[in-house]
């Protein structure tokens, strides 16, 4: 039967706003039975015009999903003009914040981020989900300190039972045989793996165009010739290079999957080692000992220089480093949307709900929230994300990320002299074509 806003009301306490963008804004809810805190999701119907299948498509798929690397979506409601989702809360931001804050991580960290993906990534392709935008954007971090990682916004993702040639994805972490257009599958999802985990460990992508070309970066990620610049890469160990190769293989057929990466002996190594110094902290907070610094995770034999760095020119002088986050973020969600075809809502003001009527249907799906700790409520707006499936993205911050120190001697792999944000976006000067989820 039809109910009104109020009545859901009746159930959830709906506070302030911690997430927005171009057609959704998310709120702070909690139950009033049970008091559990967690994430409302309000989207603006009329800004998903043209997109309606990707938000349904969504919905469905998170409906068959439930696994604790993935964040969950509980109920969700419509009506003519709002659907409404009620999710987990995951309060430690995103990825992609986290990178731009750190620059880089230990190995340690990183192998602890590769496992969390990857256990996500082999519970979905056992169900023949490719998730096809996977990128830090894409990726919650459940509390601050080591990052433990969900995997959220379903919004490309598709049941592949044949090979698929629909060009889609974010830039940097597009494979080359989407690219080749011969076919792909869930193997895609590995090299985007890969990428990311080049970026946790040196600060930066691994195929840069020099000019924010989107052609150049397409040709460098088909010839797939991975390097380990110096120094970024000096003092990382072979073992975790050796798991970039393979996760980076071009072809599809003999890149790792999944579940081998989850096996893979550094990966296992380094899960280890976070979870010893996680239990090393515990003893010591139980034991009285909060004087004594914990150690840090992290190498011994890795610096501090590196950043993430940018599909732009290498090379660049310290001048060019002047592009803020914010100017950044824009640019990333402009990429999803032109390698897909599609374009962002404008923002506008949202229509009065009050006295709305809407259907509900209670499920147990996941679905991506990006959170903001901002504490004083904004003013309620529609938002956009970069793949156009409605979820929520925060502004980053305007902090900008140090020029690393030595820079390499080869100056045509220099990647630094860029913002952290313009590093993870990848370039994009012409649309590809329209995705089809």
């Amino acid at each position: 039967s039809d109910i009104t806003l109020s009545d859901i009301e009746r159930y959830y306490e709906i506070g302030r706003v911690i997430g927005d963008g171009n057609f959704a804004v998310v709120r702070e809810c909690r139950r009033r039975d049970n008091r559990q805190t967690l994430a409302l999701k309000i989207v603006e119907r009329s800004k998903l015009l043209g997109r309606e299948h990707m938000m349904q498509n969504e919905l469905s798929l998170l409906g068959s999903l439930c696994h604790p690397r993935i964040v969950r979506l509980f109920a969700h409601y419509h009506t003519h003009s709002h659907s409404y989702l009620v999710m987990e809360l995951v309060s430690g931001g995103d990825l992609f914040e986290a990178i731009s804050e750190r620059g880089k991580f230990s190995e340690a960290e990183a192998g602890l981020m590769v496992s969390d993906m990857s256990e996500a990534l082999n519970y979905i392709h056992c169900k023949s989900i490719v998730h096809r935008d996977l990128k830090p954007e894409n990726l919650l971090v459940v509390a601050a300190g080591i990052c433990r990682l969900k995997l959220g916004d379903f919004g490309l993702a598709m049941v592949v039972t044949e090979p698929v040639f629909t060009i889609c994805g974010t830039p940097t972490y597009v494979a080359p045989e989407i690219l080749f257009e011969t076919g792909y599958g869930v193997a895609v999802d590995i090299w985007a793996l890969g990428v990311i985990l080049y970026i946790l460990l040196c600060g930066f992508p691994p195929f840069r165009s020099r000019d924010r070309d989107q052609e150049e970066l397409f040709q460098l990620i088909k010839q797939g010739q991975l390097h380990f610049p110096s120094p970024y890469w000096d003092l990382i160990s072979e073992e975790a290079r050796g798991l970039v190769r393979a996760l980076l293989q071009p072809d599809p057929t003999v890149r790792l999957t999944a579940e081998q990466t989850l096996l893979h002996p550094w990966v296992k190594a380094m899960t280890s080692v976070c979870r010893q110094r996680a239990l090393t902290d515990k003893t010591q907070r139980n034991t009285g000992h909060m004087g004594a610094e914990p150690e840090r995770v992290q190498r011994p034999d890795q610096t501090n220089a590196a950043e993430i760095m940018t599909d732009k020119k290498p090379g660049h002088t310290s001048s060019e480093r002047d592009m803020t986050h914010k100017e950044v973020s824009r640019n990333d969600e402009r990429q999803t949307e032109m390698i897909t075809g599609r374009r962002q809502g404008e923002h506008k003001a949202p229509q009065q709900q009050s006295k709305e009527t809407f259907k509900v249907h209670a499920i147990s799906p996941q679905v991506g929230v990006h959170i903001h700790s901002e504490a004083t409520p904004v003013q309620y707006k529609p938002e956009c994300i970069s793949t156009d499936s409605g979820l929520p993205r925060r502004e980053p911050s305007r902090q900008e990320i140090q020029e690393p120190d030595p820079k390499p001697s080869n100056s045509n792999c220099d990647p630094h002299k860029l913002s952290v944000e313009d590093s993870l976006s990848s370039t994009n000067t012409a649309p590809l074509t329209t995705a089809e989820s």
